[in-house]
Parts: structure tokens; sequence; C-alpha cells
């Protein structure tokens, strides 16, 4: 293991870099809470009529860092959102089929572009929503 900041050899276990005294645990990416695939409706937009649904086969996971989204199908990724790069965020009620689904909608940038992405949950998995609002929230800089 090498130092982020310094490049110098560290142990494994360090938590701080014996040369320039970076600390190691905030570099390092931790996986706080993951969910799905099953119940989870992902979307690159709002969530709305005619709006085109992944169903079911989306994991998200969340770290101290960022936002993932991982095909189950493939495991690839559906979509990565760093924590800095929102620009916006809302945890809100739609209506859609079989009754309230929680949405959790984020707007951000990646590269030069300005993206969005909905995850939705429907029944006890929308708890999940709240937890992972709560995350970015936590770790993210203030919007």
């Amino acid at each position: 293991m090498f130092c982020p900041s310094c490049g110098t050899n560290a142990k494994e276990g360090d938590l701080f870099c014996t040369s320039c005294g970076k600390s190691f645990a905030a570099s390092q990416e931790i996986e706080l809470h993951s969910f799905g695939p099953w119940g989870v409706n992902t979307c690159f937009s709002r969530p709305g009529t005619f709006v085109w649904m992944q169903k079911n086969n989306t994991k998200v996971i969340l770290t101290n860092q960022r936002i993932s989204g991982l095909s189950s199908f493939n495991n690839s990724p559906r979509f990565q959102v760093n924590y800095s790069d929102i620009i916006a965020k809302e945890n809100f009620d739609y209506r859609l089929n079989l009754g309230p689904w929680k949405v959790l909608w984020l707007k951000y940038r990646e590269a030069e572009k300005i993206k969005e992405v909905s995850i939705m949950c429907f029944g006890p998995a929308s708890s999940n929503i709240t937890t992972a609002f709560e995350i970015i929230q936590n770790n993210s800089p203030r919007i």
C-alpha cells in the first residue's frame, strides 16, 4: 500500500502515513449501505408516465464517497455519482401503478454534462430511499 498523498510505502493496517501524516481512512472508500436489485426501479430523469424505467435489475451501493448503481446482469455500472458532483437532490413520494413509491432523485455533473437519476422503492423497501438520502446528506458538501 502507498500513501495517496506523498507516495511513501506504508504497511497494511496503518492509519496514518509515517512520512507526511496524512490519514488513510479519509481516502479509503467504505461501503455504508446497499440494496436491490429486487424492488428497485431506476430511470435517468424524474419519474413520469412516459419514462423508461429499469425494473428489478439495479443494485444500489452507497459509500462514504459516492452512490453507484450496478446491473444485476453483468455487474457493470449504470451510474456512479460522487457526492461532490451532486447539484440537487430530493426525496419524495410518487404514485405509480400499485401505490406510493419512495423516490430519491439526483441531479449531478458528469464531465461537462448535467445528468439525472431517480431510484425508486415500493413498500417495505422504501426505507432504503430514506437511508440513502440521509447518507448522501451526511457525506456530501452542503447543497
